[in-house]
């Protein structure tokens, strides 16, 4: 299987109609490219290899604390709309993507415990207590994440927020996303590999739920272009790049390799397609070849 290490920027889908109207009318039904990831350097900011321009003074949704776009650093995940002008993207939207915001439960070598998940560190040098809060941005690899930021926020005490894919829990199982148990409001009418953003109240290994969110970009997209871990097939042959939304199947699940981060494209909630009706057949086109979908 053809993969590429990466270092990008993760790109999501908000459903919020209002902002998706908002942008149709603006532009004749014309919708976004979305690009997902790792901020791996500045200058506006680069994505997936990709140079991103951006206002500084533009609004970072989901940001904690708020920051502006030109408050970004390398390691901060973020999901990007953008439009290719003159061979240039250009970023409209900009939501930074925090898989977990907590308090800490465990510290253990290259490792932290929050909201229930593992935390691993890898290089990154932290300092943090138990008990402190920190906002985590990474991959998730499984039910852990791969931590590519972590920053303490003195003084927080919440809301705590898990971010990620959801898979229907086993029967008599508690719904969990990665390691963390949701409590309180249980996510219904979702399908396998939705994107699910979980607002609460921590609570020892999970979060008390008390809002929901489905989706990962702030308008809409068309082709989306996504870095991460693919989740292990289920039994169906169904699996999914973690935290993106983005499904397919297989028949063959020895194939699919989650050890291995990688860079994905598709459209509409599926790996490798691009359906019609979105945006047009040449420039689906046009922004496969910019993004270097195959």
């Amino acid at each position: 299987m053809l993969v590429r290490l990466i270092a990008a920027a993760a790109i999501f889908f908000n459903i919020s109609q209002t902002l998706a109207q908002d942008s149709e009318e603006r532009e004749g039904g014309v919708v976004g490219t979305g690009i997902a990831g790792v901020i791996t350097d500045l200058g506006s900011i680069y994505v997936n290899g990709h140079k991103i321009e951006i206002a500084d003074g533009m609004n970072v949704s989901g940001s904690v604390p708020e920051i502006a776009a030109g408050e970004l650093r390398p390691g901060h995940t973020v999901a990007v709309v953008a439009r290719l002008q003159d061979d240039i993207w250009r970023a409209e939207h900009i939501r930074q993507v925090l898989p977990l915001v907590g308090p800490v439960e465990r510290i253990s070598g290259g490792s932290l415990t929050v909201l229930g998940t593992d935390v691993t560190l890898g290089t990154l040098s932290v300092a943090v207590n138990e008990g402190d809060w920190v906002a985590v941005s990474g991959l998730w690899q499984g039910a852990r994440v791969l931590a590519t930021a972590v920053e303490v926020l003195p003084g927080w005490q919440g809301p705590a927020q898990v971010s990620g894919s959801f898979f229907e829990a086993a029967t008599g199982e508690p719904q969990k996303i990665g390691g963390t148990d949701l409590q309180g409001i249980i996510p219904r009418h979702l399908s396998p590999g939705d994107f699910v953003r979980v607002v609460g109240t921590p609570v020892p290994g999970g979060i008390k739920a008390e809002q929901l969110e489905t989706g990962l970009f702030d308008a809409k997209v068309g082709v989306i272009q996504v870095e991460g871990y693919f989740s292990e097939p289920k039994p169906d042959g169904l699996y999914t790049v973690l935290g993106s939304g983005l499904i397919a199947f297989t028949d063959t699940p020895a194939m699919i390799d989650a050890s291995v981060r990688i860079i994905q494209c598709g459209a509409n909630g599926r790996l490798g397609a691009f359906p019609a009706g979105m945006q047009s057949a040449e420039d689906i086109e046009t922004i496969r070849a910019r993004l270097g979908c195959f």
